[in-house]
């Protein structure tokens, strides 16, 4: 009888494991763009925040397996730029939305969010 009790706590417990929530490698680190050193994007449980051009701006995030990462509609302040700025802005953000994958090198520091690059803050 306690073997059949080890059995089924192992049955109900191991398979949890194997389902588990991917590590969130991104939560409390912060990035520049290195294209665009102005651009800044950090991470927070599960919260995305930053600036960008002009403004400043804040939504979610969610780690998936296979280095997914799912982006929310971001939301910003309105200050005003130049055109060139606010072209950017508009840019980046749909950037962000449509973003599919990242990878995040510790050793180097280097996030990718599909093709944009962004080192981390020291």
């Amino acid at each position: 009888m306690k073997h059949l009790k080890l059995l089924i706590i192992a049955l109900i417990i191991l398979p949890s494991f194997a389902f588990a929530a991917p590590k969130d490698v991104l939560s409390g680190k912060e990035f520049t763009a290195e294209k665009y050193p102005s651009i800044m994007i950090g991470f927070r449980n599960g919260g995305v925040y930053g600036y960008a051009l002009v403004n400043t701006y804040m939504g979610t995030y969610e780690i998936k397996d296979n280095n997914k990462i799912r982006l929310s509609y971001m939301a910003y302040t309105k200050m005003d730029g130049t055109d060139e700025q606010n072209d950017g802005e508009y840019e980046y953000f749909n950037y962000l939305r449509e973003a599919k994958t990242y990878s995040y090198d510790s050793k180097t520091g280097v996030l990718m969010i599909d093709k944009l690059k962004f080192n981390q803050k020291k």
